[in-house]
């Protein structure tokens, strides 16, 4: 077990005396990381450190934890929801695990244009669904003004809630109900106090009541449906019924921060699962993997993964009609008023605003890059 595996999975959860006793160590370090952070906050609160506006609206969907909550899925939904509404979206990523350094289109909404290995497992994801305009960048205004290039008159940043260097106009946390440290001998990578600077909250089916009571922005209840599988044949995904998981027999393969939503949609469709594989978030594939898996599923019905790992395992030759993916999508509950909000306060507000930060700073060379 690694180290960073050992600090989740133990630590965190307390789970035995050793685990507890790391995460006391790890105290002292957690209070530093909440100082440093209350200090980088201030600093852009009371603009000492510079904010920088992009040439079009940005419409930012964040968490407070490590991973794990579904911002990348809603993300989508919401590009997805304000294009059917002729709002013409890019999609922004940092496109953490990729090799990319600079400025890439992933997609332009008609086909992959870089694979995971180069942008990052859920830039490619985001691009395998979303008809739209996919970037990524290390600086953020730098993928934005780039959506902005091809055409795109509003940009959602996926993870953006902790990268303060870029305006937006509209914040959305999906919160979980977390409780517990800061970062390291805990999840957080800020408090709840945060959930202040946000526009409105999505809620997971995770987080209960009392969380919700405690949140003064407008809130939102998420669930989250089992719409279809995806099958990639011969590189191209493809929709399949979800029926063709039920009763089945299937080994699982995970590569994500929290897999139990996971395991809960396949025992909805009563599939067995026989073995489970579950690696770290954003876990690189290899050629050991592969032969491992398919050696251990020879027994099995169906090999069931996620949209995320699929992108990965695409490059191995597993048997065709083995491997399946779940597609699962965000449902937000009365989330026609989320819309109309972020319409309210991006749409209306047009690209000629001329404001205190700015539109024409947004192509300057500005040294900040992202946290």
């Amino acid at each position: 077990m690694s180290a960073a595996s050992f600090v989740r999975d133990r630590a965190w959860k307390r789970s035995d005396p050793v685990a507890r006793l790391s995460m006391l160590v790890l105290l002292p370090l957690s209070w530093l990381f909440r100082a440093l952070v209350g200090l980088r906050n201030f600093a852009y609160w009371s603009r000492l450190a510079p904010v920088r506006r992009a040439s079009i609206p940005v419409v930012s969907v964040g968490n407070l934890t490590v991973g794990g909550t579904g911002k990348t899925p809603v993300a989508l939904w919401l590009g997805r929801e304000l294009e059917a509404r002729g709002v013409r979206v890019g999609l922004v990523s940092r496109g953490y695990g990729g090799s990319a350094s600079g400025v890439t289109v992933v997609s332009k909404g008609d086909g992959l244009l870089a694979g995971p290995d180069v942008v990052g497992d859920e830039p490619a994801m985001l691009a395998r669904g979303f008809s739209g305009v996919v970037v990524t960048a290390a600086r953020r205004i730098d993928g934005v003004n780039q959506a902005a290039d091809l055409g795109c008159e509003l940009a959602i940043l996926d993870d953006g809630f902790q990268h303060r260097a870029l305006a937006r106009d509209f914040d959305i946390v999906v919160f979980d109900g977390t409780r517990g440290s800061m970062l390291p001998a805990g999840p957080l990578r800020e408090g709840r106090r945060a959930l202040k600077r946000a526009d409105a909250v999505i809620l997971t089916p995770a987080a209960d009541a009392a969380a919700a009571a405690q949140i003064a922005q407008p809130t939102f209840r998420m669930t989250n449906e089992l719409i279809s599988l995806i099958e990639s044949v011969q590189g191209e995904w493809h929709e399949r019924p979800c029926g063709h998981l039920a009763g089945k027999r299937v080994v699982t393969v995970t590569g994500i921060a929290n897999p139990e939503r996971f395991y809960e949609v396949i025992s909805h469709w009563d599939a067995e699962v026989v073995e489970a594989f579950e690696f770290a978030d954003h876990h690189v594939y290899t050629r050991e993997d592969w032969q491992e898996i398919s050696r251990r599923s020879q027994d099995c019905d169906l090999l069931v993964t996620t949209e995320k790992d699929l992108v990965k395992l695409d490059a191995f030759p597993f048997a065709r009609g083995m491997m399946m993916a779940l597609r699962v999508r965000p449902r937000v509950e009365d989330g026609e008023r989320l819309i109309a909000m972020i319409e309210a306060q991006t749409v209306l507000r047009g690209v000629a605003s001329d404001d205190a930060l700015g539109y024409g700073l947004a192509r300057e060379e500005s040294g900040n890059v992202d946290q």
